[in-house]
């Protein structure tokens, strides 16, 4: 904060966005709003909007101070953030009304500041303890995916293979799970289940990225499974094109690299195949990314070199005229020489189903 020339940081979150509350306060924000201060010195104090979750507020952030915002709630704010010297870093000013900034300025006697990119920039390295619940969420990811190859079968909806996959990694302790399914014989790009029930000969596009806490420690697993069929000889030689372009990225992965230089490697590998045109939009975007709080992405004009501490999905997910999309990806940490890969799951078409007849 101090190199930041900021006093003292505010931290609001609504139902828009709900990262920053939980990563300074460890509380899920059920309620409308809330605001948590954070001085340089002392104990943190976090206002809710709701009386009736002030007890499970105070049991999961584990603060002394959680206090019910008043219909005033401006002054109540305003009257903790008086000791502050210097400007008031809000985390989130960008989510507040005019009139709720103003109210709060005047109520203050001076100007804030806005703090989003300080936190944002703060959160892309993860501390042991987040790394520890990132390393959870991908075992959870590896748990889901061989719960979709032990019940995938004929006719089986994809939105109930989706709930599936949910419920067992829900059953691991995931508090949340944003996952896509696409099912058929040549698919346009990763989809949303929405009733297609699975056939002999489809492919299956796996994205599934449970949350362990909050969405900023997700980790996320993208497989290819073909169901009661036996992959032919192109569908293999296009899936080993991603395998190369997905392993020769991850070697370039350490300290001080560029994050742009995973991107390159991986369209370069493509574009040699033939399929430069189908490495940039409307095909295809980033090569990868991190989640929630501090989130970056895996773009070739991309500024950022990996730190210690990152963690992040590489995916070179990849639409291909002969086969279709094809989905592989897996989430990694950097370390101080390289990287950890976090999933298990084999790299390679996953037959599933059985054999019919």
């Amino acid at each position: 904060m101090a190199l930041a020339k900021v006093g003292g940081l505010l931290v609001f979150a609504n139902q828009l966005k709900t990262e920053p509350l939980y990563y300074v306060a460890n509380y899920t924000l059920l309620g409308e709003r809330a605001f948590c201060y954070l001085p340089i010195e002392g104990q943190p104090i976090l206002f809710i909007s709701e009386a009736w979750d002030q007890e499970r507020a105070a049991g999961e952030s584990s603060l002394r101070d959680v206090r019910i915002l008043e219909r005033n709630g401006s002054r109540d704010i305003a009257a903790v953030c008086a000791s502050c010297d210097g400007r008031l870093g809000i985390v989130g000013r960008e989510l507040l009304g005019r009139q709720d900034i103003a109210a709060l300025e005047t109520a203050l006697g001076r100007e804030t500041a806005s703090a989003t990119r300080l936190l944002e920039d703060v959160a892309t390295i993860k501390s042991p303890y987040e790394l520890s619940l990132i390393r959870e969420a991908a075992k959870m990811a590896d748990a889901g995916f061989r719960k979709a190859m032990e019940i995938v079968k004929e006719g089986l909806p994809d939105h109930t293979l989706v709930a599936e996959i949910d419920y067992a990694m829900r059953e691991m302790g995931a508090t949340d799970n944003f996952q896509m399914l696409a099912v058929g014989k040549e698919n346009s790009g990763m989809l949303l289940p929405c009733g297609k029930k699975i056939e002999p000969g489809d492919l299956l596009l796996f994205e599934i990225t449970p949350a362990n806490g909050a969405v900023t420690y997700s980790a996320q697993l993208c497989r290819t499974a073909i169901f009661r069929e036996t992959p032919k000889p192109l569908l293999i030689e296009k899936y080993r094109l991603l395998i190369e372009a997905h392993e020769e990225s991850l070697l370039a992965i350490k300290p001080g690299v560029r994050i742009s230089e995973v991107a390159r490697i991986q369209n370069e590998i493509i574009g040699r195949a033939g399929y430069s045109e189908y490495c940039r939009p409307p095909y295809m975007r980033a090569r990868g990314h991190g989640f929630g709080l501090g989130r970056i992405d895996v773009e070739e004009d991309s500024t950022v070199e990996f730190a210690e501490g990152m963690s992040l999905v590489v995916h070179p997910n990849q639409f291909i005229p002969e086969t279709g999309y094809l989905a592989l990806g897996e989430s990694i940490i950097v370390t101080s020489d390289g990287l950890e890969r976090l999933t298990r799951t084999e790299s390679k078409i996953h037959e599933c189903g059985g054999m019919p007849g």
